[in-house]
């Protein structure tokens, strides 16, 4: 009797010893989760950097330094983290799907026989996180968007994509049929790609992630309305570390629709200023984008001083590194 109560409470002990550790690396690593997730990346980045030496928080702090890293813009310092991670066995889902993340990355920065090689590293990254979570919806949907979009000389495979994309409408009909919407409109099927996403608004998303996709798939197809209906709602959505992005930048999306129908400049202005509050990282994709948008926001209503003062601040920025945009931005600033 005294033996099975010293186990009982042996036992008791070491499952409170073991909650106590998940909870306090949870805790500890809290901080840094938080602000990546906020866009502090240099905070972030020095906070998992300092983790680094200690072995409980190794992996982890490598998977978010990758993280960060590809944010950046710097895949080769994103591939050296990841590729240390992955030394760590064993390796989950999560992980195997940055790796892919980073490795396509990787090629999209390489040469083009370089890229090829590496493109096939990354569906092979994507293809061992599904072995591992046969029905994990951010990896089989990287894996369906890799094989349907890739060139089978990279490793994509249309076939393949198309069975992944069965099983993803099985386990996550609303990611399936959100991506179709991109897939229709890729094959100039607009009608159909059109009442896929009016049916999808119709019956209301569950994922922020997903409602933002087909609010901005109207926006770029100059739908402005049922637009507008699907990102306004969406600013009032509960943020997760999963869905903040995307909540913030409909602040972003929503202003710009109002700019480019001329309706209500001030209210524009106003949302995308909201925008720069929320999310003002210097990385993020949308960065010098949402500033030259508040910048033509304030000349469409003469305010040229603001409007001056926004120009300059980019051009004393490293833009250049968002092609896209500076193609676009010095083409309209040049004198």
């Amino acid at each position: 009797m005294r033996l099975n109560n010293f186990c009982a409470a042996t036992l008791a002990a070491l499952l409170i010893n073991i909650w106590l550790i998940q909870n306090l690396t949870a805790a500890t690593l809290n901080d840094g989760i938080v602000a990546f997730a906020e866009g502090r990346s240099k905070e972030a980045e020095a906070f998992f950097m300092s983790k680094l030496k200690e072995a409980k928080f190794a992996n982890e702090s490598l998977i978010y330094l990758s993280k960060i890293n590809l944010q950046k813009g710097d895949a080769q310092a994103a591939a050296k983290h990841i590729d240390q991670a992955l030394l760590l066995a064993p390796n989950n889902a999560e992980e195997l799907l940055t790796a892919g993340n980073v490795y396509c990355g990787l090629a999209q920065q390489a040469s083009i026989l370089s890229a090829l090689k590496i493109a096939k590293k990354c569906i092979a990254y994507y293809e061992s996180a599904i072995q591992i979570e046969p029905e994990n919806a951010p990896a089989l949907l990287a894996a369906i968007k890799f094989h349907m979009e890739a060139p089978s000389i990279a490793g994509g495979s249309s076939k393949r994509g198309r069975e992944l994309l069965d099983r993803l409408e099985k386990t996550a009909p609303e990611d399936a049929s959100t991506y179709k919407i991109y897939l229709l409109d890729k094959e100039n099927k607009k009608a159909d790609a059109q009442a896929l996403a009016d049916t999808l608004s119709q019956q209301g998303f569950k994922s922020a992630e997903n409602q933002y996709a087909v609010a901005h798939y109207y926006k770029e197809n100059k739908l402005f309305a049922q637009s507008k209906a699907l990102f306004t709602p969406l600013l009032t959505w509960p943020e997760t570390p999963q869905n903040k992005w995307h909540i913030q930048d409909s602040y972003l999306q929503l202003g710009e629709i109002l700019l480019t129908e001329a309706t209500d400049q001030t209210q524009g202005i106003k949302l995308i200023e909201t925008y720069k509050m929320k999310n003002n990282n210097p990385d993020d994709i949308h960065y010098f984008w949402s500033t030259w948008s508040l910048a033509k926001g304030y000349k469409s209503i003469g305010q040229l001083t603001k409007y001056n003062d926004l120009v300059n601040s980019i051009k004393t920025m490293d833009y250049k590194k968002n092609t896209a945009f500076a193609k676009e931005f010095d083409s309209a600033t040049a004198h």
